[in-house]
């Protein structure tokens, strides 16, 4: 009985055994899947701060671009001014040039008249010829000669007057066609840059959108790894209580020396028990207060902003790990959020979160496209903090708001 006994016990530590095995893989299995999501998590968000830097140079080329098109239309205006100008100066001019016809015309007529009866079918020969003395030839020889001089002065320099306005009304006609074929390439553009803007739009749409479905995931994931982590620590009790009752039940055969020894074996289990029961809950991460190592820009911010989790582990990852937690995260800058680096990325231009590990600081205020934060770290005179920077460029950042 006592051999059928113990067999039948261990059989049964046997089972549980392996059941607490198979719920053992399930822990593994589901921390890794946890693990990759917040791996993807972290590149999605890469990807949009990415996305949105594109994006924001994108509207800076159309707002340029605009800018420029809105200064082409003001110069086609001034040149149609030009040429609505030119054109009344070149019509001024054929209206000159008419009534100095019709002023040369008169001259004749009163030359035909002086001169009597026509002799050579000349009229400025025959007022000539028809003159009474000498005297009156040379002063009829020079009034012809300045008539004639005259009017061919004035007729040429009426005439140059217009040559010279067609000559600017030609060159205004080419600057007006070389500004409206400026501004036809630059609608193009426009247009180009416009449809790229749209594209980027609904790829930051598409990528928060993966953002929201790896956090639903994640929610799932860390639910079912509780379900796990429960269940082995159920087939864990259930074996050592089977175990208990197998000693138990072989001491029970034995004399009373084999009775005291079983009394002060559960006497020493009640013990032990007691001090995994009384533990901080450290294995599973629960601790009360700031739990990130002194010096590190992640104790830091929890010290400044203590909303912030505190198992959300290096400062790149923090983003993905506040979204699980059903923080709002984005990329509007806001007094009193908690700024993200991602690993590798550049913090204002002035030095470069760690490859590895990444950085956070809080963000004291906010003016336009800079922000103020403080932060902590190793690398920083004053590990503890505060130290402060203020760097531009916010919309390209990640934040995580209260």
């Amino acid at each position: 009985m006592i051999t059928s006994t113990v067999a039948l016990s261990m059989l049964a530590v046997s089972v549980l055994n392996t059941t607490t095995a198979v719920s053992a893989d399930a822990v593994s299995d589901t921390q890794n899947a946890i693990n990759t999501n917040k791996s993807e998590t972290d590149k999605l968000l890469k990807d949009i701060a990415s996305a949105n830097a594109d994006n924001i140079k994108l509207q800076e080329q159309i707002s340029d671009n605009t800018e420029k098109i809105e200064k082409l239309k003001t110069d086609i205006d001034q040149s149609n001014e030009k040429i609505d100008k030119l054109n009344g100066q070149i019509e001024g001019a054929k209206v000159e040039v008419e009534k100095r016809t019709e002023a040369l015309k008169g001259q004749l007529v009163a030359l035909q008249k002086k001169s009597g009866d026509t002799v050579s079918g000349n009229i400025y020969l025959d007022f000539v010829i028809n003159s009474e003395n000498f005297s009156d030839l040379v002063s009829r020889t020079f009034t012809v000669n300045k008539l004639n001089q005259a009017n061919k002065e004035a007729l040429n320099d009426v005439k140059e007057a217009k040559d010279q306005y067609t000559s600017l009304l030609n060159e205004q006609e080419k600057t007006k066609a070389n500004l409206q074929s400026d501004k036809s390439e630059l609608e193009t553009k426009q247009n180009d840059l416009k449809s790229m803007k749209e594209k980027s739009d609904q790829q930051q749409a598409d990528l928060n959108k993966k953002i929201e479905d790896n956090k639903a995931t994640l929610v799932a994931l860390q639910s079912q790894y509780e379900e796990a982590a429960n269940a082995v620590k159920l087939a864990q009790d259930k074996a050592n209580a089977t175990a208990q009752v197998a000693d138990a039940k072989k001491e029970n055969k034995n004399d009373n020396k084999a009775t005291e020894n079983k009394t002060r074996s559960e006497d020493t289990s009640s013990s032990n028990a007691g001090s995994i029961s009384q533990g901080d809950g450290s294995a599973h991460g629960i601790v009360a207060g700031n739990t990130y190592p002194w010096g590190q820009c992640t104790w830091y911010v929890k010290q400044v902003a203590p909303w912030a989790g505190n198992n959300w582990g290096n400062g790149g990852q923090w983003g993905s790990s506040a979204a699980a937690a059903g923080f709002r995260v984005d990329h509007s800058p806001a007094a009193g959020s908690i700024i993200v680096f991602l690993p590798g990325q550049s913090v204002g231009g002035q030095w470069t979160a760690d490859g590895a590990y990444g950085h956070v600081a809080y963000v004291e205020s906010v003016n336009g496209n800079s922000v103020t934060i403080s932060q902590g770290g190793m690398g920083f005179s004053n590990p503890a903090g505060p130290n402060t920077q203020t760097i531009s460029g916010a919309g390209s950042y990640i934040y995580i708001h209260r």
